[in-house]
Parts: structure tokens; C-alpha cells; sequence
């Protein structure tokens, strides 16, 4: 069955899920929490997200997540790649560190707001082993109680639906938790319409509306310069085109550099030959990195280049 396209547009309310390939553990202790949100901050900056709520667990992760002028896809593109490269380095591993794409569900705010972030806080709470959600370190509960967080979370839609004032607004935002505890698993809010949606007929009809056929533009082949494409790959893999084009064979650079020679070949017309001059390397290289990515090509990330060139032309 083909993939449906992702309904995206700015001001978009989703909640993602992310989970470890075939559900593997991909946070084995604080090292590997701490780098996954110094990601996802930084990526959330780059593209203008709000960020409402988060829970990382030990095989996946859920995020309530409100997008600004970039689709979801490069965000969470950019924030999946670079932490896969950062685990399989840290662990001696290669290949997939999650579970294919994503899942997000694009959410009505107003209706869903308050019960999913009320969800996510409550995961620890939910394992077979249950821990506190009140001292679970990896959410965004501290964020809601006013203690640090290694991640800029919007707390104020949630607070100010309980009251103006912050400190009885977090009050009642502990008791709302508190109150939930007894809910357990909320299968409702993975009972989506076309895998897609949750929310009523109205609220599915405005969201089809606002998403703009432009997202789906098709870059032609044979039409894009060597450093277009160059800085749209690097910006997409969290590098710099310079670290693509050095000498050397970083291990941590074998993806993006894979994923540059497959889309310059298809994209910008380039040879073999070619490709080695300007990467300065042996022809037989350029076909392995070639191979390397035909052997687990991911089209998601293309579409996350695409978008990346798309939004340099029109400025």
C-alpha cells in the first residue's frame, strides 16, 4: 500500500510518536537521554517549533509539537538522523536506530491539548515496571511544575486553562495529573480517521484546506547545482558541507556523504568520475557510498532535502 503524504502547514499541532527499531532500546542511560534533547532543541530553534510537551522513553518517544514556517518532516528528518549517527558511533552499530517513519497525528489543539499532554506526563507511569511521573527526568513535566528543563517547552496554553495566575494554575495542573493516574493506556488517541487525524469531520475538512499542494513539488533531475544541493544535504544531516567534501573516512559521515552521492547522481546529472573529482575520491568509492545508500534508501529524508531547496529558492 503506498504511503498517504503528510498533511502539513504552519500552525500544524501534531503528536509524534518515534520507536526504537523492532521496539530496541535507543536510550541505554543519562549520555544518551541528554543527546537526543540537545537535538531536539536545537532543531526545534532552527525551524521555529513550539514545542508543548515531551516523554522519552527507553524504546521511543512522544512529542506534542506545533510547527512554524517548515514542515514537521525537517525537524524531525534532521533530528532522527543525527541521533542515529550519534548511537551508531556511540555503540559500534550500523543501520536503523528507529522503527521507519515516524507516526504523526495531526491533533485539533483545542480539544486534544490538555488530555495529551496529561497522556505523555503519565507514560513512566504506564511500563510494566511503573515509575513516578512526578520525578520521571525525561518529560516535560518539570518544565509544567517551573523546575529546568534542557528543553524550551510552551507551558502557558496549558497553565492558563486553569487559571492566570502561575502558581494556582500549577496546582491544578498536578491535581489534573494526579487525576488521570487511574486512566491507564488511552486507546482513543491512536483512533485516528485515515492514520492521520483526530478530530471531528470539521476539523479534518479546515486541516485539508490549509495544507498547500506545494509540498509535494518534484525536483527535476539534471537541474540543480553542485552547491544548492550540497548545503541542502548538509543542512538536512545536521553537518557542514565542508565535512562532506573532506578527506578521510568518518565514520559518522558516511550517511550524509551517501545520501549526497545518490541525490547528485539523480538530481544533478553528475558521472562516477565526476562525484570522485570533486569529493576527492576514488571512483570505486563513490559507487560503494552509492550502494551504501541504495541498500537502505529513505525517501522521507529526500523529501526533507527537497524542502530545504525549495525554501532557498524562494527567498
Amino acid at each position: 500500500m503506498a504511503r498517504k503524504p503528510r498533511i502539513d502547514f504552519s500552525g500544524a499541532f501534531f503528536h509524534v510518536i518515534a520507536r526504537g527499531n523492532r521496539r530496541a532500546t535507543i536510550f541505554h542511560d543519562e549520555a544518551d537521554y541528554l543527546a537526543y534533547l540537545d537535538r531536539l532543541e536545537r532543531y526545534r530553534r532552527r525551524d521555529g517549533v513550539t514545542l508543548h510537551a515531551y516523554v522519552l522513553m527507553t524504546n521511543h518517544v512522544h512529542l506534542l509539537v506545533e510547527t512554524g514556517d517548515h514542515p514537521l518532516s525537517r525537524t524531525m528528518q534532521a533530528l532522527q538522523f543525527t541521533y542515529s549517527q550519534y548511537y551508531n558511533r556511540r555503540y559500534d552499530k550500523s543501520g536503523h536506530v528507529f522503527q521507519g517513519r515516524y507516526q504523526a497525528i495531526l491533533c485539533d489543539r483545542e480539544a486534544y491539548l490538555l488530555e495529551l499532554v496529561r497522556y505523555l506526563h503519565l507514560n513512566p507511569a504506564r511500563i510494566r515496571t511503573p515509575l513516578s511521573p512526578w520525578t520521571y527526568r525525561w518529560s516535560s513535566h518539570a518544565a509544567y511544575v517551573g523546575r529546568s528543563s534542557p528543553v524550551q517547552v510552551s507551558t502557558m496554553a496549558v497553565l492558563n486553562s486553569f487559571h492566570r495566575q502561575l502558581g494556582p494554575a500549577r496546582q491544578a495542573y498536578r491535581k489534573f495529573l494526579q487525576a488521570g493516574l487511574a486512566q491507564g493506556h488511552q486507546d482513543h488517541f491512536y483512533e485516528t480517521v485515515d492514520q492521520r487525524f483526530l478530530g471531528d469531520e470539521g476539523f479534518i475538512e479546515e486541516a485539508d484546506r490549509k495544507t498547500s499542494a506545494t509540498r509535494e513539488v518534484t525536483v527535476r533531475p539534471l537541474r540543480i547545482a553542485f552547491g544548492a544541493l550540497l548545503t541542502a544535504v548538509a543542512t538536512t544531516c545536521g553537518v557542514t558541507p565542508k565535512a562532506i567534501l573532506a578527506p578521510g573516512r568518518q565514520r559518522a559521515l558516511v550517511p550524509a556523504r551517501a545520501l549526497f552521492v545518490h541525490l547528485a547522481r539523480a538530481w544533478s546529472g553528475l558521472t562516477t568520475r565526476e562525484l570522485g573529482r570533486r569529493l576527492q575520491r576514488d571512483p570505486s568509492m563513490i559507487s560503494r557510498l552509492a550502494a551504501t545508500y541504495a541498500a537502505h534508501p529513505d525517501p522521507a529524508i529526500e523529501a526533507c532535502v527537497r524542502q530545504s531547496l525549495i525554501a532557498r529558492t524562494s527567498k
